[in-house]
């Protein structure tokens, strides 16, 4: 039978292991990991030095070790899964505030695209020639002559 030492040893090296391929992945970010990496850290000193356990349960007041450690693992499971939810919190009113700001940017960018448009088509009725008509418009040349189609030859004299 293998001993519980050997067995927690494994597991901690596998927290680790699992750890440190997820922050090279980018999957998890550094903050996170060093929380996971104490995890492992304890796991691995509680297998090895069961009796740490065994004097925290004393001092506790608890008098099944096993129980504290799982009420410990629960504990902070519950405070991870806090700062979690503090933190999806906080993300969402940044979110919120970013989509604002980005909202306002395109409006602004929009209306500077109009204006763009607007004083690109003043500059293309501005004349080129005598005749105040630029090179290869469509446009009438004069108040009776119809528009030129688009196969007709603009620029005749």
């Amino acid at each position: 039978m293998i001993s519980y030492k050997i067995t927690t040893g494994i597991l901690g090296a596998v927290i680790f292991i699992i750890i440190l391929s997820l922050v090279r992945k980018g999957k998890l970010q550094e903050k996170y990991a060093l929380a996971w990496f104490a995890i492992g850290i304890v796991v691995v000193l509680l297998g090895f030095f069961p009796v740490i356990l065994d004097k925290i349960a004393k001092f506790t007041g608890v008098s099944y070790a096993p129980a504290l450690l799982f009420a410990i693992a629960v504990a902070v499971l519950l405070i991870q899964n806090l700062y979690l939810f503090i933190y999806a919190s906080q993300n969402d009113v940044r979110i919120r505030k970013l989509l604002q700001e980005v909202a306002v940017l395109n409006k602004l960018v929009a209306e500077l695209g109009e204006e763009t448009v607007g004083t690109s088509k003043s500059n293309a009725e501005k004349p080129f020639f005598g005749n105040g008509n630029a090179v290869g418009s469509n446009e009438p040349k004069g108040d009776t002559q119809e528009p030129a189609g688009p196969l007709e030859d603009t620029m005749s004299p």
